[in-house]
């Protein structure tokens, strides 16, 4: 680990530490996994604030997402945000229920299902969701301000590389967590 005396912080004592400890731990690897965990935290953290500042939970945030998503006109079956949020139909029910009563989404007919219904986002939720989404982008812009054009793509295709590594029944089940997560496109 090469960083200079004045870029060290708590992470690099810490792994001199573990290097005292953990003869044979590799300190760059564990460096790596560190701060990505770290990272990862911190912006989970950053969404939890913008959330609440924009007045919307995970679940609505969500449901939301996944309705955008799907591009115009922003509809799916009660049963396709079902499945593809990894809900029981009930637990959907629910959901859909608390964001209806929140002005977010509405229920329609389904023109090709007599029993069924489709969900769409109303006015307000296609606003909370584009308000939520503007201010995280921002802070999110703003934390990789300290890179530079470059050194992002290269941080980009690096962490792609990294991702890529994983067996693929671990990729597959990280693109399921994305999915449920917030939503955002895959870069």
């Amino acid at each position: 680990m090469n960083a200079r005396r004045d870029d060290r912080d708590d992470l690099d004592r810490m792994l001199t530490v573990w290097a005292r400890e953990i003869g044979d731990l590799d300190l760059l690897t564990e460096g790596i996994v560190q701060r990505i965990q770290t990272l990862s935290r911190n912006f989970e953290h950053s969404l939890e604030e913008t959330l609440a500042e924009s007045e919307l939970d995970r679940r609505e945030y969500r449901v939301l997402t996944l309705l955008r998503s799907y591009g115009p006109p922003y509809r799916r079956s009660a049963g396709q945000l079902a499945d593809q949020l990894g809900l029981s139909s009930g637990a959907m029910t629910n959901r859909l229920d608390r964001l209806e009563r929140s002005g977010l989404v509405r229920r329609l007919p389904d023109p090709d299902d007599r029993r069924g219904v489709l969900v769409e986002p109303t006015d307000a939720g296609h606003a909370a969701w584009d308000r939520a989404v503007g201010i995280q982008a921002r802070r999110e812009a703003l934390i990789a301000s300290a890179l530079t054009d470059s050194e992002k793509e290269q941080l980009h295709s690096l962490l792609r590389r990294l991702m890529r590594a994983f067996p693929i029944d671990a990729q597959v089940a990280a693109k399921r967590q994305r999915l449920h997560a917030v939503g955002k496109p895959e870069a």
